[in-house]
């Protein structure tokens, strides 16, 4: 049996072809005039033909149209030329901006900090606790005598001469020793009254409570509450003769005493120094400094809209406030001021000195809290990037 459509033989038993599905004839009827179609299309063959003739290096060429089209001489195989235009930077003027307004905050920042701890050593030096403490601290007897009302005149005291020199030699006679006069100063009242008096001068400058004026005759009444104790150091009473000179003494000493007074105070500090001292010793420009160094973060974080911005700016301007105030601490507590009346020069280190312990502190809790926010950006600031990346490889 033969397939009349693929040309399959099969043996008799077969009725169709497996292949096509036809009906199988025997192989005699086949032999008539059976033609078989090509299993692939003469014009399918042709154009396998053709793409063979291609891969082996025949072009078929086509009328009208060139194979292959001309290439100059000059140019390279493959490459096309890209005109390539220089990029050049710009600048954001976005970032320019943040970067200045948050500059500008920053310094801000700085400013309040620097007005609110200069308001607090106002307020520590002119409290009644630190001018207690002051009194106690400083040496009086260790202070120059042509600076201070003891009047040397006439008694060949030296020009450098301390108080207790002066008086050592004012006293010649009396039998007294430099350590009695030490002793009857420390044991006398003489500093609780220095106390007072600089405490009704510190309300002055607080509030503009103007003090009792200071006068020949409260010295008189401080030195005969003493009586007693200059007594048991002399070993003896003093005579009303040695009272009454001691009274004459005291009583030139007035126009030195004049000095002392609050105008006096207002014309060494000169006109609007009072007024500026009061203005930045009160409670309002403390707490309003306070509260605007502390608005500025917010600020911060407005501009730069991150935590790590903000936390730098304001880390950086809070360190740099507190190692400001440790500085000049630093400065005023080893060396003195920087005047040229000696007199004020030992006062003003002695009130350093004794506010320095809370200034330190101060200076210290800002250093730290800026060296805090500064660590905290950068942590914030390497966990984004470890983010990024992580984002980056999914």
């Amino acid at each position: 049996m033969i397939c009349p459509s693929c040309g399959k033989e099969y043996n008799e038993r077969m009725t169709c072809c497996i292949s096509c599905g036809a009906d199988l004839v025997p192989c005699e009827q086949e032999t008539e005039q059976t033609v078989f179609e090509p299993l692939i299309p003469e014009e399918s063959y042709k154009a396998v033909s053709a793409a063979a003739g291609n891969e082996a290096g025949f072009v078929r060429e086509m009328s009208g149209h060139s194979a292959v089209p001309d290439i100059p001489e000059d140019d390279t195989r493959g490459e096309i030329p890209v005109p390539v235009s220089a990029v050049k930077p710009r600048v954001s003027l976005s970032g320019a901006a943040r970067f200045t307004g948050s500059l500008a905050a920053s310094v801000l920042m700085l400013a309040f900090i620097l007005i609110f701890s200069a308001a607090s050593a106002v307020r520590l030096a002119t409290s009644e606790v630190r001018i207690a403490r002051f009194a106690e601290s400083l040496d009086v007897m260790n202070l120059p005598a042509a600076d201070t009302a003891i009047p040397t005149e006439g008694y060949g005291v030296a020009e450098d001469a301390t108080v207790q020199e002066a008086i050592y030699v004012m006293s010649g006679g009396t039998g007294l020793s430099r350590e009695d006069i030490r002793t009857i100063y420390e044991t006398s009242t003489i500093q609780s009254f220095i106390t007072a008096q600089l405490t009704e001068y510190a309300q002055f400058v607080r509030s503009g409570k103007i003090p009792e004026k200071l006068t020949a005759d409260k010295l008189k009444s401080v030195f005969s509450e003493n009586l007693g104790v200059i007594d048991n150091a002399l070993g003896k009473p003093l005579s009303q003769h040695d009272i009454n000179l001691a009274f004459s003494e005291i009583e030139s000493v007035q126009p030195m005493l004049d000095r002392l007074s609050p105008a006096s105070l207002e014309e060494l500090l000169g006109s609007g120094g009072i007024t500026a001292l009061r203005l930045l010793s009160s409670m309002p420009i403390l707490i309003g400094a306070a509260a605007m160094a502390a608005a500025m973060l917010p600020l911060l974080r407005a501009i730069n809209r991150k935590n790590t911005d903000m936390l730098r700016w304001g880390g950086g301007a809070a360190l740099a406030g507190g190692a400001a105030v440790s500085a000049a601490v630093f400065l005023f507590t080893v060396q003195s001021a920087p005047v040229g009346d000696k007199l004020f020069r030992s006062i003003a280190k002695c009130a350093a000195d004794v506010i320095s312990p809370d200034m330190y502190r101060i200076g210290g809790v800002l250093a730290v809290l800026g060296a805090v926010m500064l660590i905290w950006a950068g942590t914030l600031r390497k966990a984004q990037s470890a983010g990024e990346k992580i984002g980056g490889t999914v």
